[in-house]
């Protein structure tokens, strides 16, 4: 692996919708160029797969993030979960309401001890339309169809589907993520969790593909170019918030 396919895996992990000819604009190569590197990565199995991530606000329900020193693995339901360095596990769960969701995790908690991290956003449940319901069950068969071919089968405007996708990807309720071999991609994927989330935001505003944040805390996904960069960030972020948790991830995949 070399630095520019990093930095492809970078924006698509940013924006995997992202055009090839945005991605060579901001890498300074050309757009075949990134054609024929996303290919191999896919050939090699670098890109794995590619998941449709559904918030489960969509569906009207909460979501949370903890995490357990991974003695025990969760045997139970979860949306997504990322394996650490530090021998810890990190699970997003869901649940039908806050108190659901409190429960869960405290059902967790007397499996696998005191969590490490536990945090839930500040969220509203929406209640989705049946145009929008069938739009995502479209895309949860085969996530990367385009709007087209959505379109001929739900018997609509292109112009409506792109409409429609835009508004719920532009709200976080779906996105397209890559399921990366980290190992194989020879990446260095680590999470930041703070309180001070105006810092993080500009602190890792270069290296950072995710945020999830609200007005009290939030978790800042990044790439860095080495574990020396790695540690090198943390503890230069700590000078602002002292108590922030630092997650390097190996692996991570939905359910």
């Amino acid at each position: 692996m070399d630095k520019i396919n990093n930095m492809i895996l970078f924006y698509l992990l940013k924006d995997f919708k992202a055009s090839q000819r945005s991605i060579a604009t901001r890498i300074g190569i050309s757009s075949p160029a990134v054609n024929y590197r996303v290919n191999k990565l896919f050939s090699e199995g670098i890109i794995r797969k590619v998941s449709l991530y559904i918030n489960p606000n969509f569906y009207g329900k909460y979501h949370g993030y903890v995490s357990f020193k991974n003695t025990k693995d969760w045997k139970g339901e979860y949306i997504f979960k990322v394996n650490c360095l530090e021998k810890t596990n990190i699970y997003e769960i869901e649940a039908r309401t806050l108190e659901e969701l409190n429960s869960k995790f405290k059902v967790m908690s007397d499996v696998m001890g005191e969590p490490a991290m536990m945090y839930i956003p500040s969220q509203i449940p929406l209640n989705p339309s049946s145009f929008d319901i069938k739009l995502v069950s479209l895309l949860k068969e085969d996530p990367q169809r385009d709007a087209s071919e959505i379109a001929d089968l739900m018997k609509v405007s292109t112009k409506t589907v792109r409409r429609h996708l835009r508004y719920l990807e532009g709200k976080g309720l779906i996105r397209l993520v890559p399921i990366i071999d980290i190992a194989k991609a020879e990446m260095f994927m680590f999470a930041i969790f703070t309180r001070n989330i105006e810092m993080g935001k500009k602190f890792f505003s270069s290296t950072s593909f995710r945020q999830i944040t609200d007005e009290k805390a939030g978790i800042f996904v990044n790439i860095a170019e080495n574990f020396l960069d790695i540690k090198d960030r943390y503890f230069k972020f700590r000078e602002f918030d002292e108590d922030a948790d630092l997650m390097i991830a190996l692996s991570y995949d939905f359910s």
